[in-house]
């Protein structure tokens, strides 16, 4: 709410010669126009999530087993980054299942083995280093990447302008509208901002080699492409 309030109130600020009186806008009619500014960016953080899936007779050694992948997984993702201050990683969503099987002859079932399955979450500014993290967490035996995705944080600097942009192109829009009609713009309605991001390039998933040995022969290919910042701006003007 607080970037929200703050955006409308520069929207305003940026549109300082228009005003109305409340005893006349009852007489006035009133257009709406939709504007919208864009600009490309190169991302500056990328998020990973990386899966261990391991699977025994005994519970106890399926988890244990997991663990150890795991930990070990992190420790060296932690080496490869340990430059990015602002990275982060973390352990979610640990399930331990056990799998069934079927008797054919009594269609019976019973726990046939039982698998532990561990995410790990990556968060990095360093975003050149993604396929090497990815080669790093299958040399060390990594299940599955689940996902890859590459985000725009602190858009602030962008979005006012991209917010400017777009209501100027608005007001450019109502006054050529208004001079169509022979009006004039004399005051604004409403008007509304929506600042949001697209990445174009969506997120890539990938499973792991089937052995640690493939990813050292070439290096994982990943493009992080660029996000769409969009401003977009619905507003009402007071024609007369």
């Amino acid at each position: 709410m607080k970037k929200l309030l703050m955006i409308l109130a520069f929207a305003f600020l940026a549109l300082p010669c228009l005003s109305t009186n409340a005893e006349t806008v009852k007489n006035m009619g009133y257009i709406s126009v939709n504007a919208t500014e864009t600009k490309e960016i190169v991302p500056n953080t990328a998020n990973i999530i990386f899966s261990v899936e391991t699977t025994d007779v005994d519970s106890k050694r399926a988890s244990e087993r997991n663990n150890q992948i795991t930990s070990k997984i992190i420790a060296a993702l932690k080496e490869e980054l340990k430059s990015d201050k602002n990275a982060n990683i973390q352990t979610r969503n640990f399930n331990l299942r056990p799998n069934y099987k079927t008797n054919k002859n009594t269609d019976e079932t019973s726990i046939k083995n039982y698998t532990a399955v561990n995410s790990i979450v990556v968060k990095t500014t360093s975003v050149e280093k993604v396929s090497s993290l990815i080669d790093i967490a299958i040399k060390n035996n990594v299940s599955n990447v689940n996902g890859v995705s590459f985000t725009l944080e602190n858009q602030d600097q962008y979005a006012e302008e991209l917010s400017s942009q777009a209501i100027q192109k608005a007001k450019y829009l109502a006054d050529k509208t208004a001079l169509s009609l022979k009006q004039k713009v004399v005051g604004i309605k409403s008007i509304r901002i929506n600042v949001y991001q697209q990445n174009a390039n969506g997120v890539r998933l990938y499973k792991a080699a089937s052995s640690p040995d493939v990813a050292s022969a070439n290096s994982t290919p990943i493009e992080s492409g660029r996000i769409q910042l969009n401003a977009s701006v619905d507003a009402e003007f007071y024609v007369k």
